[in-house]
Parts: structure tokens; C-alpha cells; sequence
């Protein structure tokens, strides 16, 4: 089971309710992957980046160790995330 953790940018451009997004994916993924909110000193498979829009480039590089990094902008993409995961645990198995 991959670890996943979530970080939300600052919201000064948000184009999608982003805690919605944070619920559905929880829920798509259930029993499937554990995702949190990041916790001091851990390490994670990969890191969500839940953004409102494009123009922030911050990827939180030293406060969370992820092997993955990966930036959500859009409703779409927070919805395909879940194939996209999914895709990503197989890869791993198959390693």
C-alpha cells in the first residue's frame, strides 16, 4: 500500500474547491493507499499537491519527503488522480 500525504497551496487563486476534491480522492482510494495530511519526520510515496490555479511553483521540497511529487490544479485533474495513483502501485509492484 502506498503512503500518500496532501498539501494545499495558499488558495489565492482557487479555481475548485479543493477540500472536495481532498474527500473524493480519500474516498476513491480507500483500502487502496493511505492519505493523510503530512506528519514532522516522515516519509512518504508521494506527495499531492492540492493548488487553485497554475502560478505557484512551490512543491514543498524541504518540509516533505516524497519519493513522488505530484501537483493537482484542476476538478480534472484531482479527479484522475486516483488512476494515476493506481498506476503508480503497480508500477511499484512490478519493480
Amino acid at each position: 500500500m502506498l503512503t500518500c500525504c496532501v498539501k494545499f497551496c495558499g488558495g489565492c487563486n482557487p479555481r475548485y474547491d479543493r477540500g472536495e476534491a481532498y474527500k473524493r480522492i480519500r474516498e476513491a482510494l480507500e483500502g487502496e493507499a493511505s492519505i493523510s495530511l503530512p506528519e514532522e519526520g516522515a516519509e512518504y510515496d508521494v506527495l499531492l499537491i492540492l493548488r487553485g490555479c497554475t502560478g505557484c511553483p512551490y512543491l514543498y521540497e524541504e518540509e516533505v519527503r516524497a519519493k513522488h511529487r505530484i501537483p493537482v490544479h484542476s476538478r480534472e485533474e484531482a479527479g484522475a488522480f486516483p488512476a494515476q495513483l493506481r498506476k503508480l502501485m503497480a508500477e511499484q509492484q512490478d519493480s
